[in-house]
């Protein structure tokens, strides 16, 4: 069973503190775009689907296999929301996702088979794409799924505008507010893409990164223990701007430093290893088996990030002492988290009482 301290946490990975109002130079309108338009828009790169814009969660064979059937027999198919700025050319889905890309790796031709299910076409059951797309007998099934028409709702704005981004975070979370919701990482990862978000990603995959969070192989936590990375780099650079409202605090901070120079991104590379290493071993040297909480582990890795040229020349039996010390301390009880996990000052005191102990 969760404690009270675990559910305030997990939570935090969702809630969303951003009040932002529509911007008065942000325009919706309403269009019809067929399928074989969006396939288009996909292939010159103007509706750009990257491995940044997927999620742990995708649709599998029958969840595709339905929707691509639906198109075949011109069912109704709910309406899908783009972003659309003027200026670069460029879209970007905000919800619909999973239904362009089945689009796309259907009209392709990808190798990948529908399912066999009673409810759908008898003759495409268990059929690839690709053979549906070259066999002259089921050419009509490619054809109709081309000439499908999808409603959208187009959001334009411009994304070098902070305030238009950050009304884009709100309406991701607006509209995945319901089945499958999106936490926050993972729309700043649709909204926030670039050097920043690949430099996540990819230190997300650090072994002593890992081994402190007790990953298994393979697994992403939807992102969750990346927003953790972004935390600490983050409160590293910027705890004394912060205002009490972690999502807007974060997302913030992405938005301006989403496109890091590479000696920013080798300098950011190489604090959170030596970081990483130090509270690892650290740990291990200190023996203490329990799980460690979120807001208890935020506050280690900014200590030991503040301290780290301080902590490299100790032994591992005082920095695991250390370590220990930060665990041990009345701010880091339970009771204690549970009282104020994201307010300004109680972060701030958090943070700075671990940096005082490790000291």
């Amino acid at each position: 069973m969760r404690s009270q301290l675990e559910a305030l946490e997990d939570a935090q990975f969702g809630e969303n503190d951003v009040n932002e109002q529509p911007p008065n130079d942000i325009f919706a309108f309403n269009e019809l775009r067929s399928c074989a338009d969006l396939f288009r828009m996909h292939e010159q790169k103007i509706l750009d689907i990257q491995p940044e814009f997927q999620r742990d969660f995708v649709w599998k064979g029958p969840d595709k296999t339905r929707f691509i059937d639906s198109l075949i027999k011109q069912l109704p198919i709910p309406s899908l929301c783009f972003s659309y700025d003027a200026k670069q050319q460029k879209w970007l889905v905000i919800d619909g996702l999973q239904r362009i890309s089945t689009i796309i790796s259907f009209l392709a031709g990808k190798d990948w088979r529908l399912s066999k299910l009673d409810d759908v076409e008898p003759r495409l059951c268990g059929i690839s794409a690709a053979a549906i797309k070259t066999d002259t007998s089921l050419a009509e099934f490619y054809t109709r799924v081309e000439n499908s028409t999808i409603p959208i709702t187009v959001l334009r704005c411009d994304y070098s505008n902070n305030k238009h981004l950050s009304y884009l975070f709100t309406v991701f979370h607006r509209l995945n507010s319901t089945g499958l919701k999106l936490n926050n990482q993972e729309i700043r990862n649709c909204i926030f893409a670039g050097s920043l978000n690949r430099l996540l990603r990819d230190l997300d995959n650090n072994s002593d990164w890992r081994k402190i969070n007790k990953m298994k192989k393979g697994e992403t936590y939807r992102m969750q223990k990346q927003e953790l990375i972004l935390r600490f780099f983050a409160f590293q650079e910027r705890l004394e701007d912060y205002t009490g409202s972690l999502a807007s605090f974060l997302n913030l901070y992405m938005e301006q430093s989403r496109f890091l120079p590479d000696e920013k991104i080798e300098h950011f590379r190489k604090l959170f290893s030596e970081t990483c290493f130090v509270f690892n071993q650290g740990l291990q040297a200190s023996g203490y088996k329990s799980k460690i909480s979120i807001t208890l582990q935020d506050a280690l890795c900014y200590a030991i990030g503040a301290s780290i040229e301080d902590l490299k020349s100790q032994s591992l039996e005082t920095i695991g002492s250390r370590i220990l010390s930060v665990i041990r301390d009345p701010a880091f009880s339970e009771t204690s988290l549970s009282e104020g996990l994201a307010k300004k000052e109680k972060l701030k005191e958090r943070m700075r009482t671990a940096e005082q102990l490790l000291r």
